[in-house]
Parts: structure tokens; C-alpha cells; sequence
């Protein structure tokens, strides 16, 4: 019987003939319909995919669907499944299967060839994947190191599809239990897995044992909040608060990176955090934060709590903010809200806008003309200023002919009478008669109704909007200013509407020109000293003034002061620019419409005079570092090296800096970190004042690497026991230690280690200032480190798919011992999941298989969900874990570290400098509290001091 023409019912592709082979995978098929018992070895080894045959595909998912169901497999079953799919006949028909059976002979060793089939697939897999990595190449797009991961990645998906034993027999199992257990009993050693340093653990656990997954969970950002309504620029330009972030769960935001720039970022993290106690921390520039006290502020000695700090210390504020957005708006509406918030009336029916400048007058006319749908009729008397008052535009008889017109034909339009449309939209046949007849108008509440039941936008009816055909109707001058929120607005209450914070650039200048053009000045006092300024009774409208010069590197600051009016004391907020180069950039690239010549004065009192600044200075603690740096030169011959005028006396140590001469003195040092502080995009601003607010409602924010945000134009901030097991394990077994950080970077891991091992406050190790004695310390412990095998990664996003490949490569180059994963929940899924949880199932899942398959203890670090702030007794449990069902489920151990005096502040609290870990999970050991010791100032946990008797 001759069927060779089945021998040929192939892919099209076969043309160009990728690695396969047709032969084995006939092979395979011929052998299961004779006898399906060897499909049970052949599973295991295959998947349909591996077929590189279509046909021999659908006919393999056939038997892989019968034997799923414990169905027989034979030629019966596989036809019917086949049929039943619509498949048969893209297989060939019956007589393809039939011909497999009587036409290729049986192989005894069916598994052998599985691996064939399946090895030809792997090397078709690699041929795609190396094509789609030659195309990532070619288009020479992206970052080398993106094209790099991407192409690692590839190849280690088609090393994941290879399927290992399912089943060892118990012979073989026996036999390297004993060896085990024999080796254990010539070492008789307490720790049988890798030591953790910590003795009480090391007792309990034997050590980290090999392919354990342990979760160590510690609650998150202990106690750093910001109150509820603290705001918070975005990188498109608009103000939120820190309460709709964390609503949203999505924002992005502002971060200083080390290089004293400020970039954007993306929390991993948003906290409700219930209420505390907050603080108000005011500045001199008139600046001001709500936090807790545990809230770090940047110094130039490092990140400092609140609690530390004091009024005349002086803390990182952005000096600008180099944020514009790309929404634009029509001139005529920027001059509009500008002069209207300055000069305008917004409490009556219809705004008034009240100036003596003529320019003024004519520009704001101009601009309502241009606006559309209104008229400016200026008004002037004797004894008032004059005044332009905005209201509809005369040709309501004319609209409203029109409007009554297409309404008429929209109605015949659908086949509808005057009484059917009056019955549809719920009004009388009467008012419906009056619009149609253009005797008047629709009530505003009615349009929706019209719109929908006629299927028409407004604009068909309507082509000038509603106020061009209602007479009594609020003019649209008018409805815009509802819909921003400002209308009915007085002097106290005005503010900048949301969509002038995502201008462009020259579209915000615009207006705040025409805003300083109201209640701004610019003048030179009789001192010859310029200054410039904007006065309002709205505080909330001088701070967003404030904050938008900001944005152009424009420093202004706020005072409160008391004003004369109508015979009593009123108070007024004043903002002031005194800086002169605050000033040439606000002439520049901003200016004041109508006061030209004021500003010329001032441009050229500037000009007249050397830069001299008291206000934007580097805080004289500088000093310090800067006689670390220069060793044993004269500080005379660094001035002279550093081209400083009058270099005989710099006032060492007693003045704070200029920004150019730190710069000059960096620069003959050479050394890049004051390169880059004389260059930062900070101020250094005097605290005047910190207030308990009592409890308010209070947020947090978690920030990767960086671990700070810019929170109401102030920088504020954000893995101790892990790093040191990680030490720990690396000096004291000789293991091999990967750590993933997905929150801090190498950098700072590193940092961190070397202020626990060198003891040096991590305060000073951060800001450069430590004595002779820390950098002798420092130094030995650099040395230890140095030849201790620990290997970090810091590659944010990290799936559990790239953590694998990652440390099974260097498994095979170092030796792993054990890995460290910080944190969970900053894991990317390398699966889609609608929900987190599920995502951290399958990634708790993932890491868990890890450790079994390199056999390595792999410790995950997970955060504490915030519930358990609200018990009374603060120690973790097993549910205070997120997502913890999973991880509960998947861990072979779960501990926790508590630290008392994070809740009992009392200066006379016992358990001070102490910290708990609470072993709530061991599935082969038992349950306790390892008790530590905790140096915060070396982030260092220790074992606790033995106590003695007598």
C-alpha cells in the first residue's frame, strides 16, 4: 500500500528546512498508536510545540488531550478527538493515521527519539531568537545594554523549556540521604547550612539550609510621612497632593539623584498611614512641610530625621525646578485669568476688571475680544479707577434665528412632530413652540436632554455656544471661569486653576507677566539695592507664584506682613525677589508687561554692580571636607591655585560659600563630588521654625534608589540584617552571595556595608565628614570586603525569570551559596495577573523553585502591610505579611524584625538599642524570638552581649 504522498503533508517552510526531524516524530506517533504506554515516558520530554510538522502537531495534542483526561490513546480515540476539533482533515484523514501505524515501524527506545525532536525544537527556537536579536542589532535602536539583557534573556526562555525527571526511585534517594547524614556525623557540627553569624538563629535554623526559601519581612518606612495635603510637582508640569498619589497608586515625580540633580521617578510604594503626629517645618524663604519627626530632610552632613534637626539648621529645597508642561492654551485666555486673578472682580454675576494703566485696559480687551462670545465695554468716572465689565454679545436675535432654525430641522430631520419631540425631552409643547419660533431659549439644564434625544452634538444647534442665543444666560466668559473654579472668588480665596501648571514654557511666562503686571513692581531703593515682588491677600496664590518662578530658577520668598486699610490693620502676603540673578532671569525670560521702564531701572542697577549673594550660599559646615581634601597645603596656595582675589584671607571655616567659589576650590582639588555640589539645583534654606500640628491624616511614599521626593518644593527621604547575614555568610562559610536589590543601588549597598563593618556613623560616611580615625577604618574594612565573594545586581524590575537565569549563571562560574532578594514586592511578574496577589504568588512560587533547583537557601525580603499599627501589641504575625497567603504557603521559614523603640519613644525605654527576630515559620525547626542588638548609627544588628551573674 503505497502512501509516500503523506510523507510530504508538511509546512510550507520546509522549503528552507530549519533543523527538524520528520522521521523521529513519525516515529514517536507510530509508537504511542501501538502501544499508548510509552506515551508516558515521551510526555515528560515533549510538548505539541516541539513538532516542527503541523500535522504531527495537532495529532500530538490529540493524545496529550486523552491522556490528560485518563482516556485511552489509540487510533479510535485519536480520530475522535481530531474530529471533534475540525482537525481530520488537516491531518491528512483517517488514512494519514492509519498509514503511521502499518507504514513506520515501532521504536523500542521512543524516548530517545522524543529528545531528538525535542533538541531539534530547541534549535529552532534559538534560530528565532537569534534572528529577532541579529533585527534588535540591525535597527541599531535603544540602549546596548537593553539589547544585551534582551538577547541573555532569549536564550535562557528556550533553556527553561527543558523538562527534568519528574520521579527519582527511593533507591537512589536512600543512598544520598545516608551520605548526607554520615557526612553530618563526622562533622557533629550545630550549623549544617550556611551560617548566618547570629548565634540564637544559627541554633534554631542549623544554619540556612539549602533550597529553603526564607521571607524576612520587616515593617516599611517606619514613621516617614508627610500630612495628607502636602503637594507634590509631576513631571507633566501639574500640582497634586500626596493623598491622590497614593489614591492613583501611580505617579511621576521629582527625586535628587547623587549628582545634586533633580530627575524624574516613579514610586514603588504608596502608604496610608493613618494619623500621627505632625510637625510644620518652616524655612526663611517662607517654604513649609508637614511631617513626622522620624522624616529625614537633607543637610549637607547627609539625611537627617526631623527629630535632629533644629531652627537655624539649614536643609536641601530645590533652587529650580526645570518642569514645563505641553498642554497649551490660547493667549487670549492666559492674559484673561492672569489679569482677572490680579485685578479682576470675580463675585458678581459677570467679572469686572479694574486697572489705570491704559495698556492694561486696551490688552484685556483685546483678549476678551479674541476669547469669543463676549463683549469689554470700558467704564470711567471721576473718582474710580476705570474698569472693563464683560457680558454676552448683542447678536442674540440673529443666533437665536438661527438656533430655532436647526432645531426645526433636527425635529423633521427624525420624522417627529413639535408635540412628539416636547413628550420625548419631558418639556411643554408650549416652550418647545417658543424656541422654534426664536422667542427664547432652552433652560442650560434641558441641554443634555435635547443632545441625546436627537442624537446631535450641541455645536449643531448651537454653533456660538448657548450664551450667543440665552439672553439671561451666564456668559461664557463666565461659564469658564465655573468650570476652572474661579468664579465667585474673592480677593482671599483667588488661585492658579490647574491647567496654567501644565503650560509650556513661554505660555507660563506669558503669564506671569501679565500677572506681575497687576499687583507686581520692580524698583531700585535708595540704597541702589533691586528688588523685585507680588502682593495678594490670597496665601494660596502667592505660594503657586512662588513656585512657578521656581521653574525658571527664579528664588522668591515669602513674608507676611500688615497693611493699612479703611482704617484698620489687615494682613497681606509679599512675595520678594532680591537675588540678583533671580532678577536678570525674570527680565529675561519673563518680564512685566506695561512696566518696561521699571524693569530697565532695575536691569541696569544690577549691571552697575559685581555679583554678590548672602542668601545662596553652601553651608560653612563645608569647610570640614574641604580641609580633608586639601591635606597639607597652605589654604592661601589652594586660594592662589584656585585664581581667588584677596586669596591671604578666605575665611576659613567661618563663612558660608558662594556657589562659584566652592566651584573655583572643587576645581583645584579636582574632586567631582564639590564639582557637582557648587553646580546642584539646591538651596540652602534656614529652617525658622518647627510647630507640632497634632494628628493629621499622613502618607508615604517609597522611592527606588534615590529614597526621596520633592514634597511642597522641600527634599524629603525614605537592608540591615539581610546585609549583614550576607557578610556573615561570605566570611564565615566562604559561600558565594548574590544580592538583587531592586530599591537601593550597588552604591549605596556598598556604602552601607562599609559603615557597618568600618563602625563610622552612616551619617558621616554619607557626607564626606569623618575624622582620620574613620578612614583608617574604613580602609581596613574596604580591605575585607574586597576579597569576600558577595555579588550584587541592581537591575530595577527584576522578574523571577531573570533572577534564575542570573544565578544559575553564576552558580556554574562561583559557587553560589546563598541568595538575597530586596525586596519582594518590587519583583516585575514574568506572568500578566489581574491581581497583585496573584503576581506575588507566582513569584513567591518561582523563587521557591529556585532554591530547590540550585539548592541554595534563598532569602526574599517582603514588606508588613500597616494594619498592624492599629493593634495594641506592634510584633508582626504571620497575616501582617502582603499577599500572605502565598508567602506563608511557599516559605520554609518567615521571621520578622521588631524594634520596640520604634513605637515607645520613651528616652528611658529598656529595649533601646535592641530589636527582636520572630521566627513565626520553620517547617523543619521550631518557632521563637532570636534576641539582636541594633546600632543604628552603623545599621549593624549584633549579637547581644552575654550576660553574667555576680
Amino acid at each position: 500500500m503505497a502512501h509516500s504522498q503523506f510523507q510530504i503533508v508538511k509546512d510550507p517552510s520546509l522549503h528552507h528546512l530549519p533543523p527538524q526531524h520528520i522521521e523521529a516524530e513519525q516515529s514517536i506517533l507510530s509508537t504511542v498508536l501501538r502501544d499508548s504506554s510509552m506515551l508516558l515516558d515521551i510526555i515528560e520530554i515533549l510538548s505539541p510545540d516541539d513538532f516542527y510538522s503541523s500535522v504531527h502537531k495537532k495529532i500530538f495534542e490529540a493524545m496529550a488531550e486523552l491522556f490528560r483526561k485518563d482516556s485511552p490513546v489509540d487510533i479510535i480515540t485519536v480520530l475522535g478527538v481530531l474530529r471533534e476539533k475540525d482537525d481530520l482533515e488537516k491531518i491528512g484523514g483517517e488514512s494519514y493515521l492509519a498509514w503511521l501505524i502499518d507504514s513506520v515501524p515501532i521504536s523500542v527506545n521512543a524516548a530517545h527519539h522524543a529528545r531528538i525532536v525535542h533538541d531539534k525544537a530547541c534549535l529552532r527556537r534559538l534560530i528565532e531568537k537569534s534572528n529577532a536579536i541579529t533585527g534588535r542589532c540591525f535597527e541599531d535602536q535603544g540602549n546596548i545594554d537593553d539589547i544585551i539583557d534582551f538577547a541573555e534573556r532569549s536564550i535562557f526562555e528556550i533553556s527553561e523549556n527543558k523538562i527534568n525527571p519528574a520521579f527519582y526511585s527511593i533507591g537512589k534517594l536512600i543512598d544520598g540521604t545516608i551520605d548526607t547524614l554520615e557526612e553530618r556525623q563526622e562533622r557533629k557540627a550545630l550549623v549544617t547550612g550556611v551560617p548566618t553569624g547570629f548565634s540564637k538563629l544559627d541554633e534554631m535554623t542549623a544554619g540556612l539550609q539549602p533550597a529553603d526559601l526564607i521571607i524576612l519581612a520587616a515593617r516599611p518606612s517606619m514613621g516617614k510621612c508627610c500630612e495628607a495635603s502636602t503637594e507634590i510637582l509631576l513631571a507633566d508640569g501639574s500640582v497634586t497632593t500626596i493623598a491622590d498619589i497614593c489614591r492613583r497608586q501611580h505617579a511621576e515625580l521629582l527625586t535628587l539623584n547623587k549628582n545634586w540633580k533633580f530627575s524624574p521617578t516613579q514610586p514603588s510604594d504608596f502608604v496610608d498611614d493613618n494619623k500621627k503626629m505632625v510637625f510644620r517645618v518652616t524655612t526663611r524663604l517662607g517654604r513649609f512641610v508637614e511631617t513626622t519627626l522620624p522624616h529625614p530632610f537633607l543637610t549637607i552632613q547627609g539625611w537627617k530625621p526631623l527629630s535632629e534637626l533644629k531652627p537655624g539648621d539649614k536643609i536641601a529645597v530645590p533652587r529650580k525646578l526645570d518642569i514645563f508642561g505641553t498642554e497649551a492654551m490660547r493667549e487670549c485666555e492666559i492674559k484673561l485669568l492672569a489679569y482677572l486673578i490680579g485685578d479682576g472682580n470675580l463675585t458678581n454675576a459677570s467679572p469686572r476688571f479694574t486697572n489705570q494703566h491704559p495698556r492694561m485696559l486696551a490688552d484685556f480687551v483685546k483678549a476678551a475680544e479674541a476669547f469669543g462670545g463676549i463683549t469689554a465695554r470700558v467704564s470711567r468716572s471721576a473718582n474710580r479707577s476705570p474698569d472693563v465689565s464683560v457680558s454676552s454679545a448683542p447678536e442674540f436675535t440673529e443666533n437665536r434665528m438661527l438656533f430655532s432654525h436647526l432645531l426645526r430641522e433636527q425635529i423633521a430631520g427624525k420624522g417627529l412632530s413639535q408635540k412628539q419631540f416636547a413628550k420625548g425631552i419631558g418639556a411643554s409643547p408650549s416652550a418647545v413652540s417658543g424656541w422654534v419660533n426664536a422667542k427664547y431659549a432652552p433652560s442650560f439644564a434641558l441641554l443634555d436632554t435635547i443632545s441625546s434625544f436627537l442624537e446631535t452634538d450641541l455645536s449643531q444647534l448651537m454653533p456660538d455656544g448657548y450664551s450667543a442665543v440665552a439672553k439671561n444666560s451666564k456668559n461664557m466668559l463666565v461659564l469658564w471661569l465655573e468650570k476652572l473654579g474661579l468664579q465667585g472668588k474673592n480677593s482671599h480665596d483667588k488661585f492658579v486653576p490647574s491647567p496654567i501648571f501644565r503650560l509650556p514654557r513661554e505660555l507660563l511666562a506669558l503669564f506671569l507677566n501679565r500677572v506681575f503686571a497687576t499687583d507686581g513692581w520692580a524698583s531700585v531703593l535708595s540704597s541702589g539695592q533691586a528688588q523685585m515682588g507680588y502682593c495678594s491677600v490670597s496665601e494660596k496664590l502667592i505660594r503657586q507664584i512662588q513656585h512657578l518662578l521656581l521653574r525658571f530658577g527664579i528664588i522668591a520668598k515669602i513674608k507676611k506682613r500688615s497693611m493699612a486699610y479703611a482704617g484698620e490693620r489687615r494682613f497681606a502676603w509679599q512675595l520678594d525677589i532680591t537675588d540678583a540673578d533671580s532678577i536678570r532671569v525674570f527680565i529675561r525670560d519673563i518680564g512685566i508687561f506695561g512696566k518696561e521702564d521699571a524693569l530697565e531701572k532695575v536691569r541696569a542697577a544690577i549691571a552697575s554692580k559685581p555679583y554678590r549673594t548672602n542668601t545662596d550660599l553652601i553651608p560653612a559646615e563645608i569647610w570640614e571636607q574641604l580641609t580633608q581634601l586639601k591635606g597639607s597645603e597652605s589654604w592661601a596656595q589652594l586660594a592662589k591655585r584656585a585664581g581667588i582675589a584677596g586669596y591671604s584671607n578666605i575665611h576659613v571655616g567661618k563663612r558660608s560659600l558662594p556657589r562659584k567659589r566652592l566651584a573655583a576650590l572643587a576645581n583645584a582639588l579636582k574632586d567631582e563630588d564639590l564639582q557637582a555640589l557648587a553646580r546642584s539645583e539646591v538651596y540652602w534654606d534656614e529652617i525658622v521654625s518647627i510647630v507640632s500640628m497634632g494628628e493629621k491624616q499622613v502618607y508615604d511614599l517609597t522611592i527606588p534608589d534615590t529614597h526621596n521626593f520633592v514634597a511642597n518644593d522641600i527634599c524629603v527621604h525614605n537592608t540591615a540584617l539581610a546585609l549583614n547575614i550576607a557578610r556573615n555568610a561570605a566570611d564565615k562559610a566562604n559561600v558565594a552571595v548574590a544580592v538583587f536589590s531592586l530599591e537601593m543601588s550597588k552604591e549605596q549597598l556598598t556604602m552601607r556595608m562599609l559603615c557597618s563593618d568600618a563602625r563610622v556613623d552612616s551619617s558621616r560616611i554619607r557626607s564626606g565628614f569623618f575624622s582620620r580615625e574613620d578612614w583608617e577604618n574604613i580602609t581596613d574594612a574596604a580591605t575585607v570586603l574586597t576579597d569576600l565573594p558577595i555579588y550584587i545586581d541592581d537591575s530595577p524590575n527584576v522578574s523571577s525569570m531573570e533572577i534564575r537565569a542570573k544565578s544559575r549563571r553564576l552558580k556554574m562560574d562561583k559557587g553560589l551559596g546563598l541568595i538575597i532578594i530586596d525586596y519582594l514586592q518590587l519583583m516585575k511578574s514574568s506572568a500578566s495577573a489581574e491581581r497583585r496577589d496573584l503576581e506575588i504568588a507566582e513569584m513567591s512560587k518561582s523563587l521557591k523553585s529556585l532554591a530547590k533547583e540550585l539548592e541554595v537557601p534563598v532569602i526574599a525580603l517582603s514588606q508588613l502591610n500597616r494594619k498592624l499599627e492599629e493593634r495594641g501589641d506592634k510584633r508582626p504575625q504571620l497575616s501582617d505579611l502582603r499577599e500572605s497567603g502565598s508567602l506563608e504557603q511557599d516559605a520554609d521559614v518567615v521571621a520578622f524584625i521588631y524594634r520596640d523603640e520604634i513605637y515607645n519613644k520613651d528616652e528611658n525605654n529598656p529595649n533601646r538599642g535592641t530589636a527582636e527576630l520572630i521566627i513565626s515559620k520553620q517547617r523543619n525547626g521550631p518557632v521563637g524570638t532570636v534576641p539582636l542588638t541594633f546600632i543604628n548609627k552603623y545599621t549593624r544588628f549584633e549579637n547581644p552581649a552575654p550576660e553574667y551573674d555576680g
